[in-house]
């Protein structure tokens, strides 16, 4: 039995939550071949060094620092068709060269076979628009749709209809399960928190990702309190220092879970395994802030704040200072996880 891991390399959100889905083939003693590129592909190599990589065609996502994302994602609509065509046909050279036998994809819309056993991870059974872009929607989801069909399950990192995902899935027929929230870490309650220790977690396609940083390093600086970012730049181990605050290109998930156990405030974008990840560790103090456009980020965002759960603010009305004296008004992440739900759909699909 071979399995071909496919990732989107799309912020490092699907990389990091392949990780579980990753150990648990990895236990089973199956053969694994994953497939990605650009720093996801560089963060699975420092996590399975010891496993076959391919390098898929890259999406190359970029994200406006000003103007409508959505205009912008429609530009770009045409090269990423392309690059699923490109990687479709990838797919059927690796499919004979290295005998696989199942493909789990990320994300990635042309890695699948016909002929092999096909699944598709995803939290968006439908896409979600705001204003004007709502006219596009109907035609949008209806080639979404269209594309799942090209698979023979998807799986969705939630525990279920009600769950948080509930307005990406509302009302679609396309048939999926749930696997449970995806994270690379799991609860430890075996540690110190350092209550003047803020981390700020730094992810995302550019320019928005730079955007974020230099916003944030420049309100981190002015608080005259432990601080650190990690900047989600997995190709060096930089680490310095600038005016108080550590700058620190990437941690491996082990590191990364001891930072951010050890921090009393976590500062994030609203990405789904961003949110995934404060979820499984129980996070009581979180500040986020959602990428300008991205309707799925803005959804999470205001449903966590709806629930009292985290702080959430506009990147144009960023103010930390703000927000830290707003935390004691939320509860916090409750700790999940439920490694059951996606034991269960591997065995089957295996199987398959």
């Amino acid at each position: 039995m071979h399995v071909f891991v496919a990732v989107l390399n799309w912020g490092l959100g699907h990389a990091t939550r392949s990780i579980p889905v990753i150990n648990q083939l990895l236990q089973r003693q199956v053969e694994v071949t994953i497939g990605s590129d650009g720093a996801a592909l560089h963060l699975l190599k420092q996590e399975f060094s010891t496993l076959r990589f391919v390098e898929l065609p890259a999406y190359e996502v970029t994200y406006p620092a000003h103007g409508s994302l959505m205009l912008n994602m429609i530009i770009q609509l045409p090269r990423l068709r392309k690059t699923i065509r490109q990687e479709q046909q990838q797919m059927k050279s690796l499919v004979g060269q290295l005998g696989i036998t199942h493909i789990i994809s990320d994300n990635r819309y042309g890695c699948y076979s016909e002929s092999l056993p096909s699944v598709m991870i995803t939290h968006q059974l439908r896409l979600l628009f705001s204003g004007i872009w709502n006219i596009a929607a109907t035609v949008i989801n209806a080639s979404l749709r269209h594309a799942l069909q090209k698979f023979n399950q998807v799986w969705i990192p939630d525990f279920g209809p009600t769950g948080i995902t509930e307005p990406f899935t509302r009302k679609v027929k396309t048939a999926h399960r749930y696997i449970g929230m995806l994270s690379r870490f799991s609860k430890n309650t075996a540690y110190e928190v350092n209550d003047q220790l803020i981390i700020g977690l730094i992810s995302g396609p550019e320019n928005q990702r730079t955007v974020f940083e230099q916003n944030l390093l420049a309100q981190l600086m002015r608080l005259n309190q432990p601080a650190v970012i990690v900047r989600g730049l997995t190709q060096t181990e930089e680490v310095r220092v600038q005016n108080g605050v550590e700058l620190i290109n990437h941690l491996s998930a082990s590191a990364l879970q001891d930072v951010i156990n050890h921090a009393a405030v976590v500062i994030a974008r609203s990405g789904y395994s961003t949110v995934m990840d404060l979820y499984v560790l129980g996070k009581r103090n979180v500040i986020l802030i959602p990428t300008p456009g991205q309707t799925e980020q803005e959804y999470l965002g205001q449903y966590l704040r709806e629930k009292k759960i985290a702080v959430v603010q506009h990147q144009e009305q960023m103010d930390i200072e703000q927000a830290l004296k707003q935390l004691p008004e939320y509860s916090g992440f409750e700790s999940v996880q439920d490694e059951y739900l996606l034991e269960k759909a591997l065995n089957e699909f295996l199987i398959a």
